[in-house]
């Protein structure tokens, strides 16, 4: 259906090509009627094998059309029939006879229906159209007015075979979020081809909010992560089949870190993930945190696992995510572990993740303290990043955790 629509256009870009042809050809014969009535039989130039009146160029398979037409200014001239014939060398012959007779006014001669002849009413013109064009058909055509010894034209057909090529963008190109990326499919050959684009993935809308574009470049803007996908573009000259090549699209986001945390309920800081300390107390709560930081887009969901296990919200865990609307280059998610029992202990990861890359780290919670033990060791004197970024993430986990409301959702 699509090359049948494909096929519709180029048939009335024919038409319009052979409409303006016949414009071109009455403005010649406008100039011509300047011309004296003597030279219209005597003149060398228009009556020569040597002067041609036109060169067409078809591919194989193609439709040739070759126009002749003379100055209509007498009566004789409107009404009399134009033959046509092809000539059998390239000297011709001034009476005709040498070559294959093709058409006599309106009628074709030649037993090949690949052959019509259109001739307008009370005109001095005709149009020799040839059809699925083969190797053969190329050479010189001769035109003349019946009953005329001198007034005839020449025409070359070439038929050359049809060809597609092209130079085209990489088949996998990489885009940076925010940035123009063009995917080029530049065709040359014979005919020339025309170039159209469609998108092959599970989202079949184009950049432009199209389903098909016209073109040999299809630029996209500001690309996003909705733009990745596989792009086609099709050359197709309506001889050849048509050639496809396929580019995929890979748009990735900014880089981005991921950072852990732990803190106790009786901590007044937050603690990097790979420590030991602080222990965990019993019955008492215990926080786990990981922040995604960096100019993401889309900004990473973050989901936790215990042991490999997907954590819910429940009576014994509570999970806060900031809503990545507040900040924009980090988003963070905390993991409160409510009354902590020995059975509690285990491995904890946070998976944070969006269209383009996951990253991932893994809490060792180990060990349990009772509550009133001492427990804050001497070497808890953390680097000053930590103690910036674990007073920032603080800020908004002031409030006493034991108090947090549960849900009904077990893990």
């Amino acid at each position: 259906m699509l090359r049948l629509f494909v096929r519709l256009r180029y048939e009335l870009f024919m038409i319009d090509i052979f409409v303006l042809s016949l414009a071109v050809h009455k403005a010649d014969l406008r100039k011509l009627r300047s011309v004296d009535k003597k030279d219209l039989d005597t003149n060398p130039l228009t009556n020569s094998v040597e002067f041609i009146w036109s060169t067409t160029t078809v591919a194989v398979g193609d439709t040739a059309v070759l126009h002749c037409s003379f100055d209509a200014i007498f009566q004789q001239l409107r009404n009399g029939n134009i033959d046509w014939s092809k000539e059998t060398s390239r000297d011709g012959d001034p009476d005709g006879s040498g070559g294959v007779s093709i058409a006599s006014g309106k009628r074709v001669t030649v037993e090949d229906s690949r052959f019509r002849v259109f001739r307008p009413h009370n005109s001095a013109l005709s149009v020799l159209i040839i059809r699925r064009s083969k190797k053969k058909d190329a050479g010189i055509y001769r035109c003349n007015l019946s009953g005329s010894s001198t007034r005839h034209k020449y025409m070359i057909l070439n038929v050359t075979e049809s060809k597609i090529e092209a130079q085209t963008s990489p088949a996998t190109l990489r885009a940076k979020i925010g940035n123009d990326v063009t995917l080029w499919c530049n065709a040359t050959g014979y005919p020339k081809p025309i170039v159209y684009w469609t998108r092959d993935d599970r989202n079949r809308q184009l950049p432009d909010g199209s389903y098909q574009y016209w073109g040999n470049g299809l630029q996209v803007k500001s690309a996003s992560e909705s733009d990745t996908g596989v792009y086609t573009c099709y050359l197709d000259n309506f001889v050849q089949p048509i050639v496809t090549y396929k580019f995929s699209l890979m748009v990735e986001d900014n880089p981005w870190n991921l950072d852990g945390f732990r803190m106790r309920f009786d901590s007044k800081q937050w603690f990097a993930h790979d420590r030991a300390d602080p222990k965990p107390v019993k019955t008492k709560s215990y926080l786990l945190m990981c922040e995604a930081r960096g100019a993401s887009r889309p900004q990473p969901l973050i989901r936790w696992y215990k042991d490999g296990k997907a954590i819910r919200s429940s009576k014994h865990f509570y999970i806060i995510t900031d809503s990545p609307e507040s900040k924009s280059n980090k988003a963070s998610s905390t993991l409160v572990i409510m009354n902590f029992l020995p059975r509690f202990q285990g491995n904890y990861t946070c998976v944070a993740s969006n269209v383009f890359r996951m990253k991932k780290l893994t809490f060792y919670v180990r060990g349990v303290e009772s509550e009133g033990q001492e427990t804050t060791p001497t070497e808890l004197t953390v680097r000053k990043k930590e103690k910036d970024r674990g007073a920032a993430a603080s800020s908004h986990l002031t409030r006493d955790f034991n108090a947090i409301p549960t849900t009904d959702v077990q893990q």
